[in-house]
């Protein structure tokens, strides 16, 4: 059961109550005589089926139409919007299923059993490294790194979504707002999402925290920021109107909690909402999430993040298809969206960095340790995509200033992509992917017995086994082969015939020839395999979704 403020509790409370005792006015009751609504709101979210989206989906015949290279753009590109990748073979196994896209829903709409959601937790916990927001922050990543895509996954893939954003931003940069504040408005998503609650009700139940009142914090503040958050009303005339139903409502100075007095407001307001007579604060908050500008602004809020090329004809049409779909979740409407052949085919928008982070780092087998997500939430500060700190959320586009996307290539080089790892003890500081296991499995095509004895047949087999390693690497961090030419670049480095030190100072002369030490070959082909990466870092492709030409 999720934790409500004061008030929160008792008009929730009192509604049930008032419900249970008279089935009928404050609620509606359903077949089987349980509340279905509160305040008119309806309580349960009703899924929507793929063959109820308006905004029309990417087809498995729409994505087996589309040419090899587009078909890794758009893999990359959806895996990566939902926080995930894999690597090559998985990627590639699935594309040439025919079913790319069925089996990447069949797989996110698993139903996630209790078990593994309690293997998950359990893990989490293990990542005790330092304190405060920061660790805090820590978790919620390392929940997302570890919990296989299921039902489970997309809800707190959803939650952590929209509180980066200025519908549900926690606000933790405000002197009135606590780190805890994040984790409690997080986790109560979550756990609306996990019992199938609707996105007005989560929306109403949000609204009415402590938490949004620590955001926004004296009656005419707080009334004006949800008509124009949830409204996109901005008429000054109206403020006055909404904090009088907030009036008997206030932020405490001293306990920095909500309270509320006896001063309520009993004069109907009726030129505040058309056709709707409010009185107080239950009223104001109700009358929001069923006013007809609601889905069309929280739609557009979202459309916003994932379509900012489109222009704003393009940008409206996409909005009316999602209201038409009356998506009443808020997982159906992020769904709709990114499963949208608009977005994935017709998309360009820089990447936020989980975007990168969580889909390389699964894609090349990143071990994080206990302190690696606690340097990530502090590295997210530098390049000012901190999780959850601005009172209007983050940016619509990532920052794109010379010193945000400094840190930004910095962590995602320094801290996952050349990171390799030497020990794998979790308590260590020496996270990574593993350095000998990387590609410690090769076909064995690539090999030959004799190799070691003809010159000519190890060097053969020494470019192919190279062209094996880039190819397998960038297809699933980039989201596209090799150009012929880097293939060329990167292969040579190898070549001590063509060895120059002023390519990749740092790296090169590595041998992939293959010997009578097999811990020696491995090692080469990790190191290789980080000269490889040392170049996708800088590849734009890792940084932004490119539409499909």
């Amino acid at each position: 059961m999720r934790t409500l403020s004061l008030f929160k509790y008792l008009m929730v409370a009192s509604a049930t109550l008032f419900v249970a005792g008279c089935g009928s006015g404050g609620g509606d009751s359903g077949a089987d005589g349980s509340s279905t609504t509160l305040y008119g709101i309806e309580i349960d979210a009703k899924p929507l089926s793929y063959s109820q989206y308006k905004l029309e989906p990417l087809s498995d015949s729409d994505f087996n139409g589309l040419s090899t290279e587009q078909k890794y753009s758009v893999a990359v590109k959806l895996y990566a919007t939902l926080f995930y990748g894999t690597g090559f073979d998985g990627l590639n196994g699935s594309i040439e299923s025919g079913r790319f896209i069925s089996q990447t829903r069949q797989m996110f709409d698993r139903k996630t059993s209790d078990s593994e959601i309690v293997s998950v937790e359990k893990m989490v916990e293990e990542y005790d490294y330092g304190n405060g927001t920061r660790k805090m922050l820590a978790h919620m990543y390392a929940r997302l790194y570890h919990m296989k895509p299921g039902s489970a996954f997309m809800n707190r893939w959803a939650a952590y979504v929209l509180t980066q954003t200025i519908l549900f931003s926690p606000a933790y940069e405000l002197d009135t707002v606590y780190g805890v504040d994040a984790e409690n408005v997080y986790t109560s998503l979550v756990m609306d999402f996990d019992q199938g609650l609707s996105l007005k009700w989560s929306t109403f139940l949000h609204m009415m925290s402590d938490e949004n009142w620590r955001r926004f914090r004296s009656p005419e503040d707080n009334g004006r920021e949800m008509m124009e958050i949830f409204l996109e009303d901005f008429n000054d005339a109206h403020v006055p109107l909404a904090a009088k139903t907030l009036k008997n409502l206030r932020l405490d100075e001293d306990s920095n909690t909500l309270v509320m007095n006896l001063n309520v407001n009993t004069e109907p307001i009726t030129n505040l909402f058309p056709d709707m007579e409010i009185v107080d604060a239950t009223d104001f908050y109700s009358a929001i999430v069923k006013h007809p500008d609601f889905l069309p602004t929280i739609s557009s809020r979202l459309v916003e993040i994932y379509f900012p090329n489109f222009s704003e004809a393009k940008k409206r049409d996409i909005v009316e298809k999602l209201v038409a779909s009356n998506p009443t979740s808020w997982v159906d409407l992020l769904k709709e969206i990114v499963y949208s052949k608009a977005y994935l085919l017709e998309s360009r928008k820089p990447r936020s960095f989980e975007e990168s982070f969580f889909a390389v780092a699964k894609a090349i087998g990143w071990n994080p340790h206990r302190h690696s997500f606690y340097n990530i939430a502090r590295n997210l500060e530098n390049m000012h995509q901190a999780s959850m700190r601005y009172k209007l959320g983050r940016k619509v586009e990532t920052p794109l200033d010379s010193q945000s996307f400094a840190w930004f290539h910095k962590t995602i080089r320094e801290n996952v992509m050349i990171n390799s790892e030497n020990n794998s003890s979790f308590k260590s500081w020496d996270d990574g992917w593993p350095r000998d296991g990387i590609f410690a499995d090769m076909p064995e095509e690539l090999f030959s017995d004799t190799e070691l004895d003809d010159k000519d047949e190890w060097k053969v087999n020494e470019q192919r086994r190279a062209e094996y390693i880039v190819t397998h690497l960038f297809v699933p961090v980039a989201g596209r082969s090799p150009k012929s030419e880097e293939m060329e670049f990167l292969t040579s480095l190898i070549d001590r015939d063509d060895y120059n030190a002023t390519s990749f100072r740092n790296f090169g002369g590595y041998d992939l020839y293959g010997n009578n030490k097999p811990e020696d070959d491995l090692r080469e082909r990790g190191y290789f395999a980080a000269l490889v990466l040392d170049y996708l870092s800088r590849v734009s492709s890792v940084y932004e979704f490119e539409e499909v030409k």
